[in-house]
């Protein structure tokens, strides 16, 4: 019988040790967009020169829908009402029902989707590379107008950065024919107003309440100079603005009525809306900045990775911050579950 509780033992521990742990890493991803609302992860995957869309029930940490792709995708998909839409290649758009598993629509597109947005439940607005932007309906996939790009003596069609921002009744997009940010009404596509500057001005923002917070910066000569200005969303009017050498490469954060964003000059800033006022939270050195990445909210902490892969939590209330992980990954987003701050790598 002893033999017998010994050799159970035994394979216990072999088992044990056999069993692995799960690798936060194996996801492979290259973007990433969390639904914390259905808690649902979906993202563009590459390894080994095979690529995919995948979508995975955090609460599970299972992959339940994949769709193999032609190359690497660097435009996050995302989920809406049981569908999944996604650039499945630079010429072709994709609707599924991630449940079944059945293709709600395809659409031929004039170049590849980089950045793209579903407003008012039922609209989906695409910029598309070098040519402009799309407004599709999100059920049928039928294009419902088109805002192409043009070139002057003041500006080229490129490849450059388009985000895309909204509200209730109004989508924005920067750096986009002339402009350096332009508002547009989402039923039609009417253009409501814009603001142009430097031609060679390149910008990020973000849309908080009836406020647009925007920063741009331009380089001339190796010399790089920008702002940051605080706009009405639904008139454009000019409320703020300040000298600032605003990182367009990471997005503006707001919490409240706050605005956090990064400055080339190794500075962490806040911006508050309602007084216009600003302070420097932090002030990094060049070794350990977190420059061109992103920065996540959960609640009342920001959490940043610098260029050592350390993974910053910096708490909003106290002001103080700590290293909270360490990965050989991008960091690629941060939700709660079980009251638990996970991170996606």
């Amino acid at each position: 019988m002893a033999r017998v509780w010994i050799l159970m033992l035994f394979l216990l521990l072999f088992s044990c040790k056999k069993a692995e742990p799960y690798d936060r890493n194996h996801r492979y991803a290259l973007v990433a967009n969390i639904n914390s609302k259905d808690n649902l992860l979906a993202y563009s995957y590459t390894k080994d020169n095979n690529y995919a869309i995948k979508l995975e029930d955090l609460r599970t940490n299972k992959t339940i829908y994949t769709k193999k792709i032609s190359n690497d995708c660097f435009t996050e998909p995302k989920t809406h009402h049981g569908k999944l839409y996604f650039p499945e290649s630079d010429h072709l758009f994709t609707c599924v029902n991630y449940k079944t598993g059945q293709v709600s629509w395809k659409l031929p597109t004039p170049g590849r989707i980089r950045e793209f947005q579903i407003v008012n439940n039922h609209i989906i607005i695409a910029s598309v590379d070098a040519y402009g932007i799309i407004a599709i309906h999100a059920d049928t996939g039928k294009i419902l107008y088109e805002l192409p790009l043009h070139s002057d003596k003041n500006c080229q069609v490129d490849f450059a950065p388009r985000p895309v921002g909204f509200d209730e009744t109004y989508f924005y997009v920067t750096n986009f024919n002339c402009s350096l940010i332009s508002a547009y009404e989402i039923s039609s596509g009417k253009k409501v107003w814009n603001k142009t500057e430097s031609a060679f001005a390149l910008s990020n923002f973000t849309v908080t309440g009836k406020y647009i917070f925007l920063g741009y910066n331009v380089h001339n000569n190796d010399n790089l100079s920008g702002e940051i200005m605080l706009l009405e969303a639904h008139t454009g009017k000019l409320l703020y603005k300040q000298h600032a050498l605003f990182d367009i490469f990471t997005d503006p954060v707001p919490h409240g009525n706050k605005i956090y964003y990064h400055t080339y000059d190794y500075r962490l800033q806040e911006f508050d809306v309602e007084n216009k006022t600003e302070r420097t939270l932090f002030k990094f050195g060049e070794s350990n900045d977190f420059g061109g990445n992103q920065i996540y909210r959960q609640d009342h902490f920001l959490f940043l990775q610098d260029f050592h892969y350390n993974i910053v939590k910096i708490n909003l209330r106290t002001l103080k911050k700590e290293i909270f992980d360490k990965s050989n990954k991008g960091m690629l987003g941060v939700y709660k579950r079980n009251n638990k701050i996970n991170l996606i790598y």
